[in-house]
């Protein structure tokens, strides 16, 4: 194993430090990126999410049931697409009254599925988990490499 001479321990430190000043620095904000819808006409601006906030909505849309004497646990896709887009959404309230009301419908997660395209949906999911950190790819240097 090779030691690492004074200079490069320092070096070193140095970077230990940087990146402990960004990650103890301010608070770390989500993502924030824009969706159009074209068919409705309307522009969502979105964030991305937290790995504790997928998880409470991947909670909420399974459900769990007894077959053959054995609890099966089965997620409800659409419900957790469609809560998805309802944590991610920042300009507009899908639980509106007003909207609710005049489709006659008691949540938000209820409009998405009975009334946005499937391709609606699956495009903003896509974008909403690509704005929270999915897809994306740790880029690595060629001198990360060699050390």
């Amino acid at each position: 194993m090779k030691k690492l001479n004074e200079e490069q321990q320092a070096q070193l430190a140095s970077k230990e430090e940087d990146i402990l000043a960004k990650l103890m620095g301010e608070e770390i904000e989500a993502p924030k990126g824009k969706a159009r819808l074209e068919r409705l006409g309307i522009q969502l601006e979105l964030k991305g999410l937290t790995g504790d906030e997928l998880s409470r909505i991947r909670k909420e849309c399974t459900r769990k049931r007894k077959i053959r004497g054995v609890w099966e646990e089965k997620l409800d896709n659409a419900e957790y697409d469609a809560g998805v887009i309802i944590a991610a959404t920042t300009n507009f309230n899908w639980n509106n009254t007003q909207l609710l009301a005049k489709y006659e419908l008691s949540e938000g997660k209820q409009f998405i599925i009975k009334k946005l395209l499937a391709g609606e949906k699956n495009a903003l999911v896509e974008s909403i988990l690509q704005l929270s950190g999915f897809g994306e790819d740790v880029e690595v240097t060629e001198d990360d490499i060699k050390n």
